[in-house]
């Protein structure tokens, strides 16, 4: 990595910060409450305006115990961009659903009952959580460059909307850039996952049939005959997620339209068929592909990566936004106590052995290794000594 301290444009503005976080989704989000509840500054830098649309709606039942952490599980519950999700359903080729699995007949616990979610508004509600605790944002403005010296990361380059620079000094910075993976697309950490190359459309219904009762949320995995399924996830207002992912070949065999290939698979799972047939499409047809990969590093020295700017999965398992904000719950804990006693480094410094002691979030303990400085104390107090913490 190139030494870029050096760098001085007339028109660039410096900041300081104690973190500086890229990316105001869920890993982001929640990074950055946990951190300004400790009293540090934290600044996020986000490209996007919010609110803004993500794919991902489906909460995993222990999501529940990061959003417990911030708080936010009574005002998830109040609020009306979500619908209960007791169960995950099976459905074979034929259309034959399974017996549903329910959480609360494995666990006696809040965690049992998760959520369907609207994830413009879920995410906004995650911001609002670090912004009332202390944590600054700068919307619609993009991270342009991670700024080494001596090896190790010190803050951002980042630029505005409207065009104006800045410098964003930092002790450590959290990538939590999402699908963008910053960091990894800019060291060459990628690692696709061979097995997991698949392409997933998807789109949204209004109006579409909902199970009963209890099942009226439930997630639904249904088979398609030849290497692929649906997802099916209720939503609030009447709307239905409903999505396919399969192999690139099998998807794109005699056409690359994706509502031709939607219509296609449609006609091929009985059950999704009927569950659709009263409902209408809304919106376009949404295609991603090659979505499965991890970073070979986790962190380097002043620099960690947390959700998707991590790795991903397939979505089969609904595990984005846990590991997303899980991953920021736990990053926002290590580099709290790497500031605490002044060491940021990933190997084998402090900061390194607490994500390695909280690794059991995946890719956890691959750090990069490099020299071991102490953290920066250019921004005007040491490192171990937060501002007062907020009441």
């Amino acid at each position: 990595m190139k030494d870029t301290q050096g760098i001085a444009p007339e028109e660039i503005t410096d900041q300081c910060c104690d973190v500086a976080i890229i990316g105001a989704g869920p890993a982001g989000a929640s990074g950055a409450a946990v951190l300004a509840e400790h009293g540090r500054k934290v600044h996020i830098v986000e490209h996007e305006p919010f609110p803004r649309y993500r794919v991902g709606e489906s909460l995993i039942p222990h999501c529940w115990f990061p959003l417990d952490r911030l708080g936010l599980t009574e005002k998830l519950d109040a609020s009306g961009f979500t619908v209960h999700k007791h169960s995950v359903q099976f459905v074979s080729t034929q259309g034959v659903r399974s017996k549903p699995y329910y959480f609360f007949q494995h666990a006696d616990h809040p965690s049992s009952r998760t959520w369907q979610v609207v994830r413009s508004k879920f995410d906004q509600l995650l911001l609002d959580a670090a912004v009332e605790r202390g944590a600054e944002v700068s919307h619609e403005t993009a991270a342009k460059e991670l700024l080494w010296k001596d090896g190790r990361v010190t803050g951002i380059r980042t630029k505005s909307k409207g065009g104006q620079e800045r410098i964003l000094h930092a002790s450590v910075t959290i990538d939590a850039s999402g699908r963008d993976a910053f960091a990894q697309a800019r060291n060459r950490w990628r690692v696709p996952d061979e097995d997991l190359k698949k392409i997933a459309i998807w789109t949204y219904y209004d109006g579409a049939l909902r199970d009963p009762g209890l099942d009226e949320g439930a997630t639904t995995i249904a088979y398609l005959p030849q290497k692929g399924w649906f997802w099916y996830l209720p939503l609030a207002n009447d709307r239905v997620s409903v999505g396919i992912v399969g192999e690139r070949d099998y998807l794109y065999k005699g056409t690359r339209e994706p509502r031709e290939i939607f219509e296609r698979e449609i006609d091929a799972q009985p059950w999704i068929a009927e569950h659709l047939a009263p409902g209408k499409p809304t919106g376009e047809f949404r295609v991603t592909s090659d979505f499965s990969y991890r970073s070979r590093y986790c962190a380097a020295d002043g620099l960690v990566l947390a959700g998707d700017a991590l790795g991903f999965l397939d979505p089969v398992f609904s595990s984005g936004v846990f590991f997303a904000l899980k991953g920021g719950v736990l990053a926002g804990d290590a580099i709290e106590a790497a500031l605490a006693a002044g060491d940021v480094s990933a190997k084998p410094g402090l900061l390194g052995q607490a994500l390695t002691h909280t690794g059991r979030h995946r890719h956890a303990a691959t750090l990069l290794p490099r020299r071991a400085p102490q953290a920066d104390r250019r921004c005007g107090r040491p490192a171990g000594r937060p501002r007062a913490a907020r009441p």
